[in-house]
C-alpha cells in the first residue's frame, strides 16, 4: 500500500493506470472501461445515492476545508471546471479540497446520510483534481441512532466537536476540535470499513466519466443499515464527489403506516422507491423520477435519446388519435417504497421538458414482491405480449394518454383509470412513445404492508 501512495505522489499519470485491484482485494474494485466497472455502474443504476444533499445529506464535521468545502462531495450534480477562476485561498475547485498539510495527521470528514439505508457500492470522483487529488482514502459507516431525550438537535453526540466555521472556505478545525471528533466518534459505537486504504487516480478525463472510481460493498457490510460516513483522506488534497449507492431503510410504522400518515407518495425516494432499470438514459437516470421537488432543469429528470425506430415520415392513426409508431417506445421500471393496498392517483410531470416531451404515455402495474429484478427487467421489454410473459402479470393502469410540454398530468382513481380493479400494486412500468424526457412520477395510495428487504444478490450485476 505504501509503495501505491508514493507511486501517486512522486508520479501521477502513471499511478493513474494502475489497477487498484492490486490493493485490499477483499473489496471488488474497478478501473474505468473495465468489465467490472461497466457492472458497477450498471448495478448502481438500480440504487440511491444514500449521500446526496438533495435528499438531506450534510456533513457534520470536517478537519480542514481550505480550498473547497466538504459539502461540495453530496452535490448531485457532476463536477465542473473553469481555469480562470482563483480566490483568495487559491484555485476554486468543485469538491472538498483541504491545505498541503504540515503537521501530523491527515484530513477526514463525517457526513450525515440523507436516507438511513444498507450501501453496497461507493464512487469516489477526483474530477479535475489532477495533481492536487488524494492519493488515497478509506471510508467507514456506522448507525448512530437518535437520542430519544433530545428534541433539539438530532447531532448532539457530535456537537462537542462543532465548528462555527462548518461550510466556510478558507477555515480548519482547531487541535481541540479535532480531538473532540475522535472522541465522539469512538463513543457511538462501531464503524465498519466500506472501504480499506485504496489509491485513488488523478483526475484526468473529469468530463467523461475516466475519473470515477467504484467500488463494492462486501455482502456482510451491505446489509448492515447504517446512517453515517468517515471519509479519511490520505493525507491531504481534493475529491470532487462521493456517492454511496444503496437502499434506503424507512420504518413502515412511522413513514408508512396509513393509519399513521394516510395516502402519501409510494414513488419517492424518500419513502424508499427505486428505479430498478430502463431502455435508455442518454440524458437522465430514471431514479430521478422518485426525487423531491420538481427539478431545476431537464437535466433532473429522466430523459431518453431519440428513438432511432421513429418513422421517417409522422403519420397520424386516424383511430386512435396517436402518431403510427408500432414498436416505437422507452420504458422504465420503478419499484414502490411499500405494497400498495391500490393506487388512488398517478401525476406524470412535463416540468421543463417543452420541445422534448413524450407524446403520450401508457402506465402498468404488477404485484410482484417476490420477482427478482433481472425478471422484472426482462419482461419491460417487451410491452404488451403477455402471452409470453408468464412470470410477470402486467395490468395496464393507465391506458395510452396524450402528454403536454412543462405540465405536471394529474389522474385520478375512478375517473382515469381503475385503481381498485387492479389491487395491490408493488412495482409500475412506465412506458413513453416514441421518447423524450419526464421530470416525475408520482403514485399516490395507502401502503398496504413492507416489501421484502433487498440483499446484494436481489440487486442486478
Amino acid at each position: 500500500v505504501a509503495d501505491m501512495i508514493a507511486a501517486a505522489f512522486l508520479r501521477p499519470r502513471l499511478a493513474r493506470a494502475l489497477p487498484c485491484g492490486r490493493v485490499a482485494s477483499l473489496r471488488v474494485r474497478a478501473v474505468h472501461g473495465d468489465s467490472t466497472d461497466d457492472a458497477l455502474r450498471r448495478r448502481f443504476g438500480e440504487l440511491t445515492d444514500l449521500a446526496d444533499a438533495g435528499l438531506g445529506a450534510r456533513p457534520l464535521f470536517a478537519t480542514d476545508e481550505w480550498f473547497a468545502t466538504a459539502d461540495n462531495l453530496l452535490k448531485q450534480s457532476p463536477p465542473i471546471f473553469d481555469p480562470d477562476a482563483f480566490c483568495i485561498q487559491g484555485k476554486v475547485m468543485d469538491g472538498w479540497e483541504t491545505r498541503r498539510r504540515r503537521t501530523p495527521g491527515h484530513d477526514w470528514c463525517v457526513i450525515k446520510l440523507g436516507l438511513p439505508g444498507c450501501v453496497h457500492g461507493l464512487e469516489i470522483d477526483t474530477a479535475h483534481f489532477t495533481g492536487n487529488q488524494v492519493p488515497a482514502c478509506r471510508v467507514f459507516a456506522a448507525e448512530i441512532p437518535e437520542d430519544p431525550s433530545d428534541d433539539v438537535d438530532e447531532d448532539a453526540w457530535i456537537q462537542g466537536a462543532a465548528r462555527d466555521t462548518l461550510g466556510e472556505q478558507g477555515t480548519k478545525a482547531s487541535d481541540e476540535q479535532i480531538a473532540a471528533a475522535e472522541s465522539a466518534c469512538k463513543a457511538v459505537g462501531p464503524w465498519h470499513e466500506l472501504l480499506p486504504l485504496t489509491p485513488l487516480r488523478p483526475g484526468y478525463g473529469g468530463d467523461t466519466g475516466e475519473s470515477i472510481h467504484r467500488f463494492a460493498v462486501p455482502a456482510h457490510l451491505a446489509g448492515k443499515r447504517v446512517t453515517h460516513l468517515r471519509l479519511n483522506q490520505h493525507p491531504d488534497g481534493g475529491i470532487a464527489r462521493l456517492r454511496a449507492w444503496g437502499v434506503a431503510s424507512v420504518d413502515f410504522g412511522t413513514t408508512l403506516d396509513p393509519a399513521r400518515v394516510g395516502a402519501i407518495d409510494l414513488l419517492s425516494m424518500l419513502h424508499g422507491a427505486r428505479a430498478l432499470g430502463c431502455s435508455n438514459r442518454h440524458y437522465g437516470e430514471p431514479r430521478n423520477l422518485l426525487r423531491p421537488g420538481r427539478g431545476e432543469n431537464m437535466g433532473s429528470g429522466w430523459e431518453t435519446a431519440r428513438n432511432p425506430n421513429r418513422p421517417p415520415v409522422l403519420a397520424r392513426d386516424e383511430e386512435t388519435g396517436f402518431v403510427k409508431m408500432p414498436g416505437v417506445f422507452d420504458w422504465c421500471v420503478l419499484r414502490l417504497g411499500a405494497q400498495a393496498q391500490a393506487i388512488e392517483e398517478l401525476r406524470i410531470d412535463t416540468h421543463h421538458f417543452r420541445g422534448n416531451y413524450p407524446e403520450s404515455v401508457i402506465v402498468e402495474a404488477c404485484n410482484e414482491p417476490n420477482t427478482s429484478s433481472k425478471a422484472l427487467l426482462t419482461m419491460g421489454a417487451t410491452l404488451g405480449d403477455q402471452t409470453s410473459l408468464p412470470a410477470v402479470d402486467w395490468k395496464t393502469l393507465l391506458t395510452r394518454t396524450r402528454l403536454g410540454p412543462n405540465a405536471e398530468h394529474v389522474f385520478k382513481a375512478g375517473v382515469d383509470f381503475d385503481g381498485a380493479g387492479i389491487g395491490e400494486v408493488t412495482h409500475v412500468r412506465v412506458s413513453i412513445f416514441p421518447d423524450g424526457g419526464l421530470m416525475r412520477v408520482r403514485a399516490i395510495g395507502k401502503a398496504a404492508r413492507a416489501l421484502p428487504e433487498t440483499s446484494p444478490d436481489d440487486i442486478m450485476g
